[in-house]
């Protein structure tokens, strides 16, 4: 029988049925659905991009070093032990795979390492596929940059079609398909994802009513997608018991655990974009320009690149650079003339109040369009 390749649209039906015959079949309420819900634990109870602070991580109960939200690893030490005294007790059937022997694989998993590694990625594809690249007739297109004016120029450009895909500041990538729900210190995996097969033993196995019913009692949810995935439901009075002992509610929880991403994206954007234009006058520290004369002989000039510092340039400039970005990444909502008018309002908020005032406003103006298709 010939290998069916999958392709977006028989993916979706797959699901859908997947989701009507056996989980709507189901009586469990502690389900999570990452289509209706991609951005829990992403975002704060105001929509901002968001990230837990790695002081408020405790370990888990497993044979590696896991780690999630102290709050999270208390639940989920409790689960553990009521599910493994069960076992003993013979509440449970065992040899039964995953659901006999509840044991954590991953936790949290560093936002700061997926994002550093996206960085990298956008600087190769600028340099190799954007000015490196030579086009079809073999000829190297001009595109390399003779300065840091125009390096940050051809940045636009490719920005200007590309942004929503590279998500070069904090906030679109914490946002992004790149970045998952491991990364939010909130859920916790105890079996391989081996794929719908996988899914749907978990559904048949004879645990799986009382695993979903044990989650439940300590304030967790189960990914519909993946049911060894297990996610803290920060809504439920169970998890809200975990939480209240860290001082923790719902409505303190990402202003008392997380860092907002806006309030650093400005600053992380003049270090990578400077970074990215020294590492390249690094690899390629001359440019060489061939000018055609009239008597036949071409005349040839080479033009040393400098490296620079961020603040060889000012504030106005950055906060310009800041504001495009951002724009570009969320695929242009800001037509020439509001784009004009938001860098604008940023400047005469730095001059007249700080920097800080400059960059909040930028952050809250941008928020409005990160959820816009």
């Amino acid at each position: 029988m010939p290998t069916i390749t999958p392709t977006p649209k028989n993916l979706f039906s797959l699901r859908k049925q997947y989701l009507e015959e056996v989980v709507g079949s189901s009586n469990h309420t502690n389900f999570h659905d990452s289509s209706l819900r991609s951005n829990y634990g992403r975002v704060d109870l105001l929509g901002n991009a968001v990230y837990p602070s790695e002081k408020f991580l405790a370990p888990i109960p497993s044979e590696g070093s896991l780690y999630a939200l102290g709050f999270v690893a208390d639940a989920f030490k409790d689960f553990r032990a009521y599910y493994l005294k069960m076992v003993t007790m013979g509440g449970i059937r065992q040899g039964q795979g995953a659901l006999s022997i509840v044991e954590p694989i991953r936790g949290w998993e560093s936002m700061h390492t997926l994002y550093g590694k996206n960085i990298d990625d956008i600087y190769s594809t600028l340099v190799r596929l954007y000015f490196e690249k030579t086009g079809v007739s073999g000829q190297q297109a001009d595109r390399r940059p003779e300065d840091f004016e125009q390096f940050v120029g051809l940045l636009n450009d490719l920005l200007y079609t590309k942004g929503r895909e590279f998500a070069l500041s904090r906030s679109s990538f914490i946002l992004s398909s790149q970045n998952g729900i491991a990364t939010t210190g909130l859920a916790i995996e105890i079996t391989p994802n081996l794929g719908t097969d996988s899914t749907k033993k978990f559904f048949g196995n004879p645990n799986f009513k009382f695993y979903m019913n044990a989650l439940k009692q300590f304030g967790f949810m189960v990914d519909v997608d993946y049911p060894g995935r297990i996610i803290a439901d920060i809504g439920s009075p169970e998890m809200q018991h975990y939480m209240a002992q860290y001082g923790i509610t719902v409505d303190n929880l990402f202003e008392k655990m997380y860092y907002k991403a806006s309030d650093y994206d400005y600053y992380l954007l003049k270090v990578y974009i400077s970074q990215y234009y020294n590492t390249y006058v690094a690899q390629y520290p001359s440019k060489t320009i061939t000018t055609p004369t009239k008597c036949g002989k071409p005349t040839k000039r080479v033009i040393l690149r400098e490296q620079i510092s961020a603040d060889d340039y000012s504030d106005d400039y950055w906060l310009s650079i800041y504001v495009n970005t951002r724009n570009f990444e969320l695929s242009r909502p800001l037509d020439e003339h509001k784009l004009k008018k938001v860098i604008k309002n940023a400047k005469d908020l730095r001059k007249n109040l700080d920097i800080s005032e400059a960059i909040r406003y930028i952050g809250d103006t941008m928020k409005k369009y990160q959820f816009k298709k």
